[in-house]
């Protein structure tokens, strides 16, 4: 890609111009009974992970360094890029298997009602408009894609004593809402593929697909198109990428406080004052970056839910 193409050289023209970041939150709680499922379907880890927000600046920045041509960050260092093995530490997806092969076209609202448990009436697939030749905007629903907030409501608290059957559903509602809203990221808003339940049919059984090799392809897509000038977006998996250049980019300190959100110090010992959140304090310095392993065992710890 020449220079006066590439995204680097309209932020030159214009420093204010930035890229916009497209992630969402996974609205769907974990929950512990789902344990073997999700590890059999290899999203236990990021399944466990906390809220992490997106750096809507580091992104930016990491995008005018990459170089298309060698699907690589060119730094003053020199050359760096995400590897399959920095999906596997970092977010625990399966990087061996068969890749994401599967039906496009098909009756996806019975797939839905066997699979998560929604029958066709109660089903919401996102709208799609379409504008025609004379200007007219059409809106019509999707034929596979799910909105996801109905599955977002359906699916916050397991009920009490739930079967076999009940839990298989919130597990699969949560990986599917964690790859249309964290792995698989697209710039529509709130809908998600139902094809990917086609991956997700036995739960019992570890999974053979290899996701992470998925997602680190969709990031290199999204990286590229990202690069270029005119584009005005980025969406993908955005969090691997933040998560890498924590791990990478010559992060050596990690400094923990425990902290009041909404007291002063002085209260911090008080008997009233017993919720304390993590702030993480993180310090770039110039020798030396954290082990893979390490790294994401301290994402792992920091940020799944502490029991109260």
């Amino acid at each position: 890609m020449p220079h006066s193409q590439h995204k680097i050289s309209k932020t030159w023209e214009n420093p204010n111009i930035c890229l916009n970041v497209r992630c969402h939150h996974v609205g769907i709680p974990f929950d512990p009974l789902c344990t073997s499922a999700l590890e059999n379907l290899g999203f236990y880890q990021i399944a466990k992970m906390r809220k992490i927000n997106v750096d809507k600046y580091l992104i930016p920045a990491l995008v005018e360094r990459w170089r298309p041509e060698t699907n690589s960050f060119h730094l003053p260092v020199g050359e760096m890029t995400i590897t399959l093995q920095d999906v596997s530490c970092l977010r625990g997806l399966p990087i061996h298997g068969k890749p994401l092969v599967g039906k496009v076209d098909t009756h996806w609202s019975e797939i839905v009602e066997r699979l998560l448990g929604i029958p066709v009436d109660e089903q919401h697939m996102k709208q799609k408009k379409r504008r025609k030749g004379d200007d007219n905007t059409v809106v019509r629903n999707s034929q596979y894609s799910l909105n996801l907030g109905k599955p977002r409501e359906r699916f916050h608290v397991l009920p009490d004593n739930p079967m076999d059957r009940e839990i298989n559903w919130h597990a699969r509602a949560l990986v599917l809402e964690i790859l249309g809203s964290v792995v698989f990221t697209d710039t529509s808003e709130d809908g998600v593929p139902a094809t990917y339940l086609q991956f997700m049919q036995d739960l019992g059984q570890p999974t053979e697909y290899n996701w992470g090799a998925a997602a680190l392809a969709l990031l290199y897509r999204e990286l590229s198109i990202g690069a270029e000038k005119e584009r005005l977006e980025i969406s993908g998996p955005l969090l691997l990428l933040q998560l890498w250049s924590w791990s990478r980019l010559h992060l050596v300190a990690l400094k923990l406080f425990l902290r009041s959100p909404k007291k002063e110090r002085s209260l911090m010992k008080t008997k009233k004052n017993k919720k304390y959140t993590w702030i993480i304090t993180l310090f770039l310095e110039q020798s030396g970056v954290l082990h893979m392993r390490l790294m994401s065992l301290i994402m792992l710890a920091l940020y799944s839910p502490r029991q109260t």
